[in-house]
């Protein structure tokens, strides 16, 4: 599972990377301005970098406890700057329950339509009914 959250993270970090235009000259490629990596031996570790066209990362990682021993648990961000000149920021966590990316720019529900949530409401209101047994 550790490996899956690493692995989901970097690709995170390439589809930031491949969002900026195609570099039209080889010979100018971005510059890693800053690079913090680190490993502790109680699991935490840290990777964050920056470069001179505006790519930033920064991702911390941790071990909680779970139900069934430690959990390998991420957080970080990524921003970019986008060809319109906007500055994508996209934030993320993963743990036990997934990769869970949050950032304004990210696509949200609809709100509920206010007849639903009346129905909804008058259905919490009435008793529940057991389901029949079958014999």
């Amino acid at each position: 599972m550790q490996v899956m959250l690493v692995v989901s993270s970097l690709l995170l970090a390439a589809v930031a990377v491949s969002a900026y235009p195609a570099v039209q000259n080889p010979e100018s490629r971005a510059v890693i301005l800053s690079q913090d990596l680190g490993n502790n031996p109680d699991g935490t570790s840290k990777n964050n970098f920056q470069t001179e066209n505006g790519i930033k990362q920064e991702q911390i990682s941790y071990l909680k406890p779970g139900p069934e021993g430690p959990v390998a648990a991420f957080q970080g961000a990524v921003s970019y700057v986008a060809p319109d000149g906007q500055t994508i920021q996209t934030g993320y966590i993963a743990d036990e329950n997934g990769f869970q990316p949050y950032g304004s720019h990210l696509p949200t529900p609809p709100p509920i339509p206010a007849e639903i949530q009346e129905s909804l409401r008058l259905l919490a209101t009435l008793p529940s009914t057991p389901e029949p047994i079958y014999q």
